[in-house]
């Protein structure tokens, strides 16, 4: 039998025995004996795949599905659903309403084992694709993909959290100029300890770093008002600056040019929208560059 993995599966049955003696040593495995606690359960923890019993006590396994399937956190987690109903009727339904599989009482654990493995391992190749195009194949940061899908995440919760919201955008300063003089391969050098720069010096895990094309860099930080965004990123650059590109036997240092915003959205877009709000941060930036470069602007 395989070894077990880190794929977390959440069983919501009112009696979950027999399905735990089927997965637990190939998964860890949460339970829920009721729909309620399947979906706060389903919220609260990183779940990779759900194993759903229609035939719940408190709410019916298609309401629970109905829910998971409307809820913008939980949405994407497979669920595979459950009965001891002959009737196609079932399956069809279930189905309909967003469940990937099904599976019919009483278990077979070979049936069990290799429907829901079937369904993990698509899952594991789908993040592995989906991480791959959201991440910059030289620097291994986010690419801009990735950060036109986060700004847009972030701005939404902020907007109705009512909490700040900071942007920066930032760029190596006489980039042409150290391509010309040292050449592209040795850019390269410079583009990835930079990057390796911005993730070791912003380190909260609910901030991001990405690269927004070339030379540029962008780093969102939630929650985070005028004061915090300024204090990163000088952060970020007197870390550039102090930090020796290696290359070649040969060393060099950067200096880098940074453009700052903080904002709390409004659930109106008045006065600023997402896209009006990245153009102002940018502007920042082209403002620091006009001032002699090594600076920070905010906006």
């Amino acid at each position: 039998m395989d070894s077990k993995t880190n794929n977390c599966v959440l069983i919501i049955d009112n009696e979950p025995s027999m399905l735990c003696r089927i997965l637990s040593p190939l998964y860890l495995i949460k339970t829920a004996r009721n729909g309620e606690t399947g979906l706060q359960m389903a919220q609260k923890y990183d779940i990779d795949l759900i194993v759903l019993d229609l035939g719940l006590e408190d709410i019916t396994g298609y309401e629970v599905l109905t829910e998971l399937k409307r809820d913008e956190k939980t949405k994407n987690i497979p669920v595979i659903s459950v009965t001891g109903s002959e009737a196609k009727g079932d399956e069809i339904r279930a189905l309909t309403n967003g469940a990937i599989d099904y599976i019919r009482k009483p278990f077979v654990a070979e049936i069990v084992i290799l429907r829901v493995g079937i369904h993990v391992k698509m899952l594991t190749q789908m993040r592995m694709i989906e991480r791959f195009s959201l991440t910059d194949g030289l620097t291994g940061v986010n690419n801009r993909r990735c950060f036109d899908q986060q700004i847009e995440i972030e701005w939404n919760r902020s907007s109705r959290n009512g909490t700040w919201l900071s942007l920066l955008m930032m760029d190596i300063d006489y980039f042409k100029t150290f391509n010309d003089k040292y050449g592209h391969l040795n850019g390269d050098a410079a583009l990835k300890t930079v990057a390796n720069v911005l993730v070791n010096t912003v380190r909260r895990g609910s901030d991001y770093v990405f690269r927004w094309g070339g030379e540029e860099f962008a780093i969102i930080l939630p929650e985070t008002p005028a004061e915090g965004a300024r204090t990163v990123a000088e952060n970020i650059r007197e870390n550039i600056a102090a930090t020796s590109i290696i290359f070649s036997g040969n060393s060099t240092n950067v200096t880098a040019s940074i453009g700052a915003s903080a904002i709390i959205p409004q659930p109106s877009g008045y006065p600023f929208g997402v896209d009006e709000f990245c153009e102002t941060v940018d502007k920042a930036l082209y403002k620091a560059k006009e001032l002699g470069r090594n600076k920070v602007v905010m906006a």
